[in-house]
């Protein structure tokens, strides 16, 4: 009987004012230049994979006027570690569709030795972006696994290999969801809905982020402010509000007046507010090199944001979508997972995502200093996100987009 993997990601991302205590850069043993060139090359084609995903998502029916939030660097991590079972075709179309293509010729050992570098880099303790990544194996009870497989997801991904029984789907759906609650410190529950008896693995990716605004908002300036979702419907938000100095302008190429809102652990959240009547437009175009010349071409200077509090939650079965972006064969009878087992025939039933955004103006911690900002006597320029647009979470020492999104209305 054919067995089925399903592949769980999960994204709880929480942006807060609260100042970093420690400053410096990971250690990463054993680093050369030719890692970190692939690294490079590794996140060129994890933020061309991002734009690409988040086309596709916007694109489908069901995204029509709803918000959108995922994290493709989770995705892109599953994908890459299935990978490592993968064969022929199967390897081919996972490590293509991710865009790999332009690794060595040996691009699969490349991408996982990459991997472990970028993990690392992101997941240091001396790293101020205060970012929890990992993997998890879910395995059947009995069911034989390569050992290789298992060395290698613990090598390159810090996979935690966890015993399951999905022959009793009930509760195997209960330990999952309690071990995802665990690793996200509760801020995703009931992720699992049903989980089929065949199912004899699942790859559980999942990550936990709590942003530092650099400089925080101050609570007593939010007010409340309408929201405009489309050309006859408003609704009431809270709208945070701060005059500093901050990266913005307006992109041509883009249609959009684009802000960048830094936080602690040199990363960005990159705002972008398309012209009225331009983002489904703002959406197909952009590209990683549209996404790059808008993030270098900002200038720094003097801005009165005004900006929503957000509370997103934003559930993902990307099946269908991996399959049109060029993942067929691991997610049909074509599947050739052979590195993962062979007591079996397997492939990928699921692969489930949900993230959840909150971007408040407080932290975890009570903000003992602030920091101090010279503004110029000039009249700031003012960026008021009162209608829908797009964000994304930038990493700047990898270059990647590690979270993207689309807020139509911040109240749903």
């Amino acid at each position: 009987m054919e067995k089925l993997i399903h592949v769980a990601l999960l994204l709880v991302t929480v942006l807060f004012s609260g100042i970093a205590s420690v400053n410096g850069k990971p250690a990463i043993p054993n680093e050369n230049n030719l890692i970190k060139v692939s690294s490079f090359k590794l996140a060129v084609a994890n933020t061309d994979f991002a734009l690409r995903l988040y086309r596709q998502i916007a694109a489908q029916p069901s995204s029509t006027n709803e918000n959108i939030f995922f994290s493709p660097i989770s995705i892109s991590a599953a994908l890459s570690m299935l990978s490592l079972g993968a064969k022929e075709n199967t390897r081919v179309q996972l490590l293509r569709t991710l865009g790999y293509s332009n690794m060595s010729r040996n691009d699969a050992a490349e991408v996982q030795i990459a991997y472990k570098y970028l993990l690392q880099q992101l997941t240091s303790e001396n790293n101020e972006l205060h970012l929890m990544m990992g993997n998890s194996l879910q395995i059947q009870q009995g069911f034989d696994l390569k050992q290789k497989f298992l060395e290698d997801a613990r090598q390159y991904y810090k996979a935690e290999a966890v015993s399951v029984n999905f022959e009793e789907p009930e509760k195997a759906k209960e330990q999952i969801n309690t071990y995802i609650s665990k690793k996200t410190n509760g801020k995703i529950q009931n992720l699992i809905k049903s989980l089929d008896e065949n199912t004899v693995l699942m790859l559980l990716n999942y990550v936990l982020f709590k942003g530092n605004w650099v400089q925080p908002f101050d609570p007593q300036n939010t007010y409340e402010a309408d929201f405009h979702v489309d050309d006859t419907t408003t609704v009431k938000v809270q709208m945070m509000t701060r005059t500093g100095m901050y990266h913005s302008g307006y992109d041509t190429q883009l249609s959009s007046t684009v802000i960048r809102v830094p936080y602690k652990g040199n990363a960005s959240l990159v705002l972008i507010l398309p012209t009225p009547g331009k983002l489904a437009e703002v959406e197909q175009n952009l590209t990683i090199t549209n996404f790059q010349h808008l993030f270098y071409s900002l200038q720094i200077g003097s801005a009165d944001l005004h900006l929503p509090k957000l509370l997103l939650k934003k559930s993902y079965q990307l099946k269908d979508v991996l399959m049109t972006m060029g993942i067929t064969d691991a997610l049909s009878n074509n599947a050739n997972l052979s590195g993962i087992s062979e007591s079996a025939p397997l492939k990928v039933s699921k692969v489930t995502h949900e993230a959840v955004l909150d971007v408040d103006e407080r932290g975890t911690e009570a903000a003992a200093v602030t920091g101090v900002e010279a503004i110029p006597f000039s009249t700031p320029f003012q960026y008021v996100f009162d209608r829908p647009f797009l964000l994304l979470i930038a990493e700047h020492n990898i270059k990647s987009v590690l979270f993207a999104g689309r807020v139509m209305n911040p109240t749903v």
